[in-house]
């Protein structure tokens, strides 16, 4: 039988398949699992669903553990795709954001293999806070206004990217992780702490403890809903990036 927390996270997960229809019954889905509490609780929680699921790991670092793979195996059919990736990260000669170069990596990893295999969705464990969060970085330091979508097509609509928790905040996935007792890997990257995510998502309990009677993650994410455009200011040189922006990622 679900708790009432695990109820509370599929009614989340419906609402998001029912706005963005991200899976169907019987579907045959792939979902990245790196071991943290949010891609082990996306898998588990999808378990509830009549999907087919398949798991993949990329692992960036020989000598990290994998041990949660065993629990994945219990839902999934799961892959183990060896990398390089953090060696590459911390080379000498590597760009200056090794968070950025791993995130593209790794991703660019995962779904090479989906479609290598035939699978024409990859679902990743990215949540309300996530969004947020990539909203406010991509502000500050690339100097536009977007963010992660709870469904991203890529090859002209051929492949997507699903994130089933759009709307779930971090906190209930932490209590349901531990009231799961989900095998949650640590943190074992030394560049996450000082990373700008990171910073970013300090920041934002900063403020949520000078008003604690706002959600302020919610408020943020709400803000994506209400768009005054009266008030949002057109100047000569605005862009609009949807025709300038191409999906990076090419077919190998």
């Amino acid at each position: 039988m679900p708790t009432k927390l695990e109820k509370i996270l599929l009614a989340h997960i419906r609402e998001a398949n029912q706005n963005w229809n991200l899976f169907q019954e019987g579907e045959k889905v792939l979902v990245g699992i790196s071991g943290g509490k949010d891609s082990l609780s996306l898998l588990t929680l999808l378990s509830r669903f009549p999907v087919e699921l398949h798991a993949v790991h990329v692992q960036l670092n020989l000598e990290y553990p994998v041990t949660f793979l065993d629990y994945c195996r219990q839902y999934a059919t799961v892959y183990r795709v060896e990398t390089d990736i953090h060696k590459k990260v911390f080379a000498a000669d590597a760009e200056k954001n090794p968070c950025f170069i791993c995130m593209r990596l790794r991703r660019k990893a995962v779904v090479s293999f989906a479609m290598e295999h035939g699978f024409k969705k990859v679902f990743f464990g990215h949540h309300k806070n996530d969004v947020v969060e990539t909203l406010i970085l991509n502000q500050i330091y690339s100097r536009e206004i977007s963010t992660m979508l709870p469904r991203q097509p890529l090859f002209d609509g051929l492949f997507h990217i699903c994130r089933p928790l759009y709307l779930i905040p971090s906190p209930l996935l932490k209590t349901y992780a531990v009231e799961q007792s989900l095998p949650v890997v640590p943190e074992m990257c030394p560049a996450a702490v000082n990373s700008r995510r990171n910073q970013i998502r300090e920041w934002l309990m900063d403020i949520q403890k000078l008003n604690p009677r706002i959600d302020i993650v919610n408020n943020i994410f709400s803000s994506l809903k209400r768009i005054n455009r009266p008030f949002i200011p057109l100047f000569p040189d605005t862009q609009d990036l949807t025709e300038i922006r191409k999906p990076k990622y090419k077919k190998s």
